[in-house]
């Protein structure tokens, strides 16, 4: 079966870019979600932030147990990293844009 050789695919980390930005973007929707529950903003920040790193982390512990899977603690920190940056940028993106 050929393979199909992507330009960069080689480059050292990209796999850990690619879970920060994965879980910048969970942690943000989850914000975002969040955000209409009524709780107080840093109630809400921390519960997504938890929720988002919880679940990289179960990933990361599943993937211990198939067998064509690899676990990696760099992708937790990856994962952990990316959910603290989306849970920053959901706090400072506007809430409501002005009409």
């Amino acid at each position: 079966m050929p393979t199909r050789e992507w330009p960069g695919a080689d480059l050292p980390y990209l796999d850990k870019v690619v879970h920060l930005c994965e879980y910048l973007l969970f942690a943000w929707i989850l914000v975002q979600a969040v955000r209409a529950s009524r709780m107080p903003e840093r109630d809400y920040l921390w519960w997504a932030w938890i929720y988002a790193t919880s679940y990289g982390v179960l990933m990361e512990l599943v993937q211990l147990m198939v067998p064509w899977r690899s676990a990696e603690w760099l992708d937790v920190v990856a994962n952990t990293a990316g959910a603290a940056i989306g849970v920053w940028v959901g706090q400072h993106v506007p809430k409501r844009v002005p009409s």
